[in-house]
């Protein structure tokens, strides 16, 4: 049994004061489990609307076009012909990455409450799987941040050594 020890600190009894604190910390956190359910929900339909639109990554796989198409036997169509190879292509592993990403965020969602040693051995190989593939395919001349910080580098000031004040001795 609790017992009360009078007053704490601001006139509130410290058992009173105790077991409001983890009441509203409870409350917190059924908020958050709430608010992550219904991320986790969100993702999961904007995953199976990617998977079944014409983004998916095997229908754009199916929709290129035959070479010689555009026309032939002159550059403006070749060079045409290979723009849209190339952003084709582009949009395919735009497409992969955003499923792998989408996928990789539920799971990170589900798992957030019970710790990733909580989580079955075929989520955490998938888990596993999506993060080598991401690490991968990951270019860091496309990443905005890496242009940002390259950028930085270039205007910041050139750091200036200090004199030495050990007068040679260590």
């Amino acid at each position: 049994m609790a017992v009360d020890n009078g007053p704490g600190v601001l006139g509130v009894s410290v058992a009173g004061g105790l077991a409001a604190a983890v009441m509203a910390q409870a409350k917190a956190l059924e908020v958050e489990y709430e608010s992550m359910t219904d991320y986790k929900k969100r993702v999961d339909a904007l995953l199976k609307t990617l998977d079944g639109s014409e983004a998916d990554a095997q229908k754009l796989a199916h929709g290129t076009l035959p070479a010689g198409t555009l026309g032939t036997g002159f550059a403006e169509a070749d060079a045409l012909f290979k723009a849209y190879t190339t952003v084709h292509g582009e949009l395919q592993k735009l497409s992969e990455g955003l499923a792998g990403q989408i996928e990789a965020l539920g799971i990170a969602i589900l798992t957030a409450g019970k710790g990733y040693g909580g989580v079955d051995e075929e989520t955490q190989a998938r888990m596993r799987a999506l993060i080598k593939r991401s690490k991968d395919e990951y270019v860091p001349d496309r990443d905005p941040l890496v242009q940002q910080e390259k950028e930085a580098q270039k205007h910041a000031p050139a750091a200036t050594p200090t004199p030495s004040t050990s007068k040679g001795t260590v």
